[in-house]
């Protein structure tokens, strides 16, 4: 399944892709006689998104009558506000290298504030104290379910689906004292997320998933989730560790590589099979 956060008309509806149509929870209440919740965090926490696409596949072609194509459809960051945004950073090995600094002990972690959050075709804001802001495509973990001391195998029992995202920095701030990464990183606009939320019934071979930090068209870092420090597994058995989430929880899993972005560029965050989220550069 496929879900996200639409605008149709001016009305904002949790939504779900079906056979190349996009069905709105509040079109399926307001044609269908449906009560479900209109909102993907409801969704989310209530466990309601099997049930829904269940109802919607028993009713034949209700999805055709009710749905509509992409025209004429805004699309919103899946969430507007999730439990928290969790990150790992430097968790490929060759992004590590390339900043010359060896792969952490263990995952290294960061918080970004939900001020920060933005949806598909939103503008990322340069911030005026930075002089180099760089935008950093990843995959995301959504967890579907309160989670605490996880075991690695059994990750997906706690995780809602995959997201790509693009992560800015303001890489001069962060150079000039590693103390101030939550500065760097929590500037409005500096965390894109959408356009759907993959679950894991149509998740690909994730070891094989590809992720590209793409500007202006051009490729700036490429690799697969292979080639992480720490896996998907692992991620969730050590941020769950002592510590619950709630479900809406984001967790980023780390960048193949970052490029800087300035105004009239446009950024992209490439994941294969799972989609490519786009957001201009401005001012």
């Amino acid at each position: 399944m496929r879900w996200g956060t639409v605008q149709v008309q001016g009305q904002v509806s949790a939504a779900i892709w079906v056979h190349e149509r996009i069905v709105t929870m509040s079109a399926l209440n307001a044609q269908a006689g449906c009560g479900f919740p209109e909102t993907l965090e409801e969704i989310i926490v209530r466990g309601d998104a099997p049930r829904i696409r269940a109802w919607i596949d028993a009713q034949g072609d209700l999805y055709r009558r009710v749905g509509v194509s992409s025209d004429g459809v805004r699309l919103r960051a899946p969430l507007s506000r999730p439990e928290r945004i969790a990150g790992i950073g430097l968790n490929y090995r060759a992004h590590a290298a390339d900043l010359a600094e060896s792969p952490p002990e263990e995952p290294a972690t960061f918080m970004k504030p939900i001020s920060t959050l933005i949806g598909p075709d939103e503008t990322i804001r340069l911030p005026v104290a930075s002089d180099r802001t760089t935008a950093e495509a990843e995959v995301a973990l959504v967890f579907g379910r309160g989670a605490r001391d996880v075991a690695a195998e059994d990750w997906k029992q706690v995780i809602f689906g995959l997201v790509p995202v693009l992560d800015m920095t303001a890489e001069d701030i962060l150079r000039r004292n590693p103390r101030f990464l939550t500065r760097a990183k929590g500037f409005d606009t500096f965390f894109s997320m959408g356009p759907w939320i993959v679950t894991p019934d149509e998740w690909p071979d994730l070891e094989d998933v590809r992720i590209e930090t793409v500007v202006d068209g051009t490729v700036a870092a490429s690799n697969t989730l292979d080639a992480m420090t720490y896996g998907l597994a692992e991620l969730v058995q050590f941020i769950t560790a002592g510590c619950t989430l709630a479900p809406t929880a984001v967790l980023t899993t780390g960048t193949p590589g970052a490029a800087v972005i300035r105004p009239g560029m446009v950024a992209e965050a490439r994941v294969a099979a799972i989609g490519t989220l786009k957001n201009p550069v401005g001012h």
